[in-house]
């Protein structure tokens, strides 16, 4: 347990570190923008690819965890959809946008790559490929339609520019394809890749920091409790159905149980803004749910005997 604790506070400590080097004014505005590139570009990538490639054989299973990381923004997409209902457009662009989507590659995976083995990491990863498919455009082109007077239609072109843009998504993607195919790496190129896939739990929870924005006002706080209220059911619902009913293997059972309480993903606040919605409102719920997950999944890692 003790390791599990160390690990947790070392992550909030570099989380404040970079929420110190913001509001101290010692880094640049700019600064989170700039970390967050060097994690979507280089340590993220190259942290995907060592993952997959200490895995032998990559089963059916991971499909399906791709297919669950579409599911769950579908159906998160739908519960905002009722319950909003016959709410202003700006209440219904903040649900749609913000109940769904997952940041799982900066925020979980350095959590699963610290406490479970490879298999774990590469089912997050999967999971991941789904969720990024949603977080990236789909979610976003739905709900601007949606949403929309104009009704101009879906714009297949703009959304898989978006999509594969990503270059962790073509990663996923490639990695996946590569290890159905038992294709290995070559061991000088992931020597090479290795120090860069180290720095990914740093750079990640630095990031975190650095965009970590605390204007919080009194008249969000409903809204904020009633998103993150829903997210938390259906991460308990998903967590128990991951791990007592799906047959899988008990590291990937774990894994899922984990992500569930994955916090609100980093680009919801800004699609939110674009579609008409608070900004503002979905960067605090945003802020908040990353203070939560920390805790809940240093509570999920003890309760699970990870350590």
């Amino acid at each position: 347990m003790t390791t599990v604790l160390l690990t947790a506070f070392s992550f909030m400590l570099i989380i404040l570190i970079g929420v110190f080097l913001h509001l101290g004014g010692i880094l640049p505005e700019s600064a989170g923008d700039i970390v967050k590139r060097i994690l979507i570009n280089v340590t993220l990538p190259c942290a995907i690819i060592i993952n997959f490639s200490k895995i032998e054989v990559v089963g059916a299973e991971m499909l399906v965890m791709a297919a669950l990381g579409i599911a769950v923004n579908v159906i998160m997409i739908v519960v905002g959809i009722i319950i909003t209902k016959k709410k202003s457009r700006e209440a219904k662009a903040l649900n749609i946008l913000c109940l769904p989507a997952y940041n799982i590659g900066a925020f979980c995976l350095p959590f699963v790559q610290s406490f479970l083995p490879a298999l774990g990491s590469v089912a997050a990863c999967m999971f991941d490929v789904g969720n990024s498919v949603m977080c990236t455009g789909a979610t976003y082109a739905f709900a601007s339609e949606y949403l929309s007077d104009s009704r101009a239609g879906f714009d297949l072109k703009s959304f898989a520019k978006r999509l594969f843009s990503s270059l962790p998504l073509v990663t996923y993607v490639l990695m996946f394809i590569l290890s159905v195919a038992q294709f290995r790496l070559p061991r000088p190129f992931l020597s090479l890749i290795a120090p860069m896939a180290a720095a990914n739990t740093f750079t990640a929870m630095l990031m975190i920091g650095l965009l970590l924005r605390f204007e919080f006002q009194r008249d969000y706080m409903g809204d904020i409790c009633r998103i993150l209220g829903v997210r938390h059911a259906a991460a308990l619902a998903l967590a128990l159905v991951g791990y007592y009913v799906l047959p899988f293997d008990t590291v990937i059972r774990r894994t899922l149980v984990l992500i569930s309480f994955a916090p609100i993903s980093a680009v919801a606040p800004a699609y939110t803004g674009m579609c008409g919605g608070d900004e503002g409102k979905a960067g605090a719920a945003n802020s908040i749910s990353i203070i939560l997950s920390v805790i809940e999944i240093t509570i999920l890692l003890i309760i699970m005997k990870l350590y």
